[in-house]
């Protein structure tokens, strides 16, 4: 990513995947040990059928696989159904003391497997619960950053693609000399990363600042998201 003036990637430390995690789980258990019970009830809209309840069993059970090496079938939706069943049998406490007790060693496992999706998805669960209880915040985050910068590259199309960060910064992507192209503008890193692993409807990427032929940013929405779209407008 470069900004307008300078052609050059902008440099910035780079945690390790067990660092990421660390702070992910931390960040996410402490708005949880902050919740009623009526919060707990409280529909998920970003996880169709879950509850915040069932969210916390789902990024709990995801520590408590890797650490046991119960990673058969991930990330799919037996997986993380299994997790949200077993965790109707703990409580709460019982699942936050275990959650912290496993963290470093899931962010250690999943450090070894260079797999960055291990932090990536449990900040991403922290969003979801922050959009069904009003409670929005924790934006400005470097996995906010990373993920939402990272995801602004990558697209294969064959036309030149353009995302202008609201910060100067520009993403290039697509083939450069595949005639007109498509430019997305006024975008955001917290966008990106809510709207590319599936937190935004069809309906409202569509509603982007885009510029370019109706076909080629068809194109795009439909492979916008990496899990597929929100079936609902999801408002954060």
């Amino acid at each position: 990513m470069t900004t307008a003036d300078q052609d050059e990637p902008t440099q910035m430390a780079m945690p390790t995947i067990t660092e990421m995690y660390t702070t992910a789980q931390s960040s996410l258990a402490e708005l949880f040990r902050t919740l009623s019970d009526q919060d707990w009830a409280t529909p998920v809209p970003c996880n169709p059928g879950w509850t915040v309840r069932d969210v916390l069993s789902h990024v709990a059970g995801v520590a408590d696989d890797v650490c046991n090496d119960r990673t058969e079938g991930a990330p799919g939706e037996e997986w993380t159904a299994s997790q949200v069943e077993r965790g109707r049998a703990l409580s709460v406490v019982e699942l936050l003391d275990r959650w912290d007790g496993q963290a470093e060693a899931a962010g250690n496992t999943f450090e070894v497997a260079g797999d960055i999706r291990g932090p990536f998805d449990c900040h991403a669960h922290e969003h979801d619960v922050r959009q069904a209880l009003n409670r929005p915040g924790n934006r400005e985050t470097l996995i906010v950053e990373m993920a939402g910068s990272g995801l602004a590259h990558g697209f294969r199309t064959p036309f030149p693609m353009v995302i202008e960060l609201n910060d100067g910064r520009v993403a290039n992507g697509g083939v450069a000399d595949g005639g007109a192209g498509v430019r997305l503008r006024d975008m955001s890193t917290f966008e990106l990363f809510r709207s590319r692993l599936g937190r935004r409807s069809p309906a409202q990427v569509r509603a982007y600042n885009w510029e370019g032929s109706e076909e080629n940013i068809e194109t795009l929405i439909v492979g916008w998201s990496m899990f597929g779209p929100a079936e609902i407008d999801i408002v954060e």
